[in-house]
């Protein structure tokens, strides 16, 4: 059977609602940079960003990496100066830099070949800016019209690519989308970074940053994402691969260690949050190779799941936000629990594989508990249980984790922790009467 992570069309696009934002949603930090943009305009707080340095290089030491490096990038949203922070997350300031800028090792590279990274364009050639602003294109010594450029990249194989710190997007759609799309997964990246430190970087890593003994990593292979003109063409490109791809939104295939997206009208955030949080998992460690197939899958989909509440600001003066009662599928696992009685035990539910979940007629449902399970576990308790949940996901995606091993590191019982999740969901906004009974 070939291995993908496959989200279905009908669990997608079934929950008209998933999507609001929540004003309770938790704020996650996106650090200011080439890709994200630098706001110079903020009002620096330096006594703020050491305070918020200082309790998280305490974190570190105390072997919370998670919550440490979530205090680091939020320390450079009120300092972006400061250079522990700085270091932590990976950025180097040199004095043949513009304007001091902050960047990373590739970043720093790019520059220094003459390049700079255009919000439209990507990385291209300082000199080449007004060209490009004019319509032009560069190939090799020619130049060309955007029109005849476009003619060189019309199908996928041949497509443009725009590489950044951790991507390379490939597109025959347009260089502005897959500008775009890059700089978005990076976006994605800065909160899965923060969110799940201690699944990629560990304890002992994490606390040698903070005290200065070693470097950030650097990524040498991008992840692979493909992003097609249309679906009718991303369809035909992968038929072949997965005879069901009509039903997809979007898909990562493990094997190829690709994920694949097509153009719309507008950004499919919750799609292209959900495939790539899948790529960034598997692709981050030595995973196994078959992820859940004898146990856990739930949570393979679930925290894939949770990342679809990620959402942008609305305004400048506003934050990115995660979870919370109403952002992604929360308000449908409310209705799931309190509107239709439906709850599998997680004891149940664990003991699950992959092919066991897929297989089972409640699937849709499933995916919404498993949702609404993972929200909790990333939320509940003041956060208590994320290092932890982080810890097992590595534990998973390794292959060392037995089907209690979530239990054990939460020092939980199943029935304990579907009451809490019971308690928590309970906390939120009742369910409208209005909701689907079935997706």
């Amino acid at each position: 059977m070939t291995r993908l992570w496959l989200t279905l069309l009908t669990l997608a696009t079934a929950l008209p609602w998933a999507l609001a934002p929540c004003a309770t949603a938790e704020p996650v930090a996106v650090v200011a940079d080439v890709y994200s943009g630098d706001d110079e305009s903020k009002v620096t707080d330096q006594a703020r960003g050491e305070e918020l340095v200082a309790r998280a290089t305490e974190l570190a030491r105390m072997r919370q990496p998670t919550a440490a490096l979530q205090l680091a990038t939020q320390a450079l949203t009120v300092d972006p100066d400061n250079e522990v922070a700085r270091r932590v997350l990976g950025y180097e300031q040199k004095d043949d830099q513009p304007n001091g800028q902050w960047l990373t090792p590739y970043q720093a590279k790019q520059v220094g070949r003459g390049y700079v990274w255009h919000a439209k364009y990507g990385w291209i050639k300082q000199d080449d800016v007004d060209r490009y602003e004019a319509d032009e294109r560069r190939h090799g010594r020619r130049l060309l019209t955007a029109e005849e450029d476009a003619a060189r990249h019309a199908t996928i194989d041949d497509g443009w690519q725009v590489r950044t710190d951790h991507f390379l997007v490939t597109t025959n759609h347009s260089l502005e989308a897959g500008a775009m799309i890059a700089a978005e997964l990076e976006k994605l990246f800065q909160v899965w970074r923060q969110l799940f430190a201690g699944y990629y970087l560990g304890d002992a890593e994490v606390q040698a940053r903070f005290d200065g003994t070693r470097s950030a990593r650097q990524r040498s292979r991008p992840y692979n994402v493909i992003y097609h003109r249309s679906k009718q063409e991303y369809v035909a490109a992968l038929r072949h691969k997965q005879p069901q791809i009509d039903k997809t939104l979007g898909i990562y295939f493990d094997d190829l260690r690709e994920a694949h997206f097509f153009a719309g009208e507008t950004i499919d955030r919750a799609t292209l949050y959900h495939e790539g949080v899948h790529q960034l998992f598997k692709e981050s460690v030595r995973s196994r190779r078959e992820v859940g197939m004898q146990h856990g899958f739930w949570l393979v989909e679930g925290i894939a799941c949770y990342f679809e509440s990620l959402t942008p600001p609305a305004d400048e003066e506003a934050e990115w936000t995660i979870g919370g009662p109403n952002g992604g599928r929360l308000p449908a696992a409310r209705h799931r629990l309190i509107v239709d009685k439906f709850y599998v035990p997680l004891a149940e539910l664990a003991a699950l594989g992959k092919l066991d979940l897929q297989r089972r007629p409640d699937l849709a449902a499933l995916y919404s508990q498993s949702a609404g399970l993972a929200a909790y576990l990333m939320e509940g308790e003041k956060g208590a249980m994320r290092e932890p949940l982080v810890g097992h996901l590595r534990a998973l995606y390794e292959g060392d984790a037995t089907p209690d091993d979530l239990f054990e590191r939460l020092e939980r019982t199943p029935g304990e922790l579907d009451a809490g999740y019971r308690r928590w969901l309970a906390t939120g906004l009742e369910p409208a009467a209005s909701l689907p009974q079935q997706p």
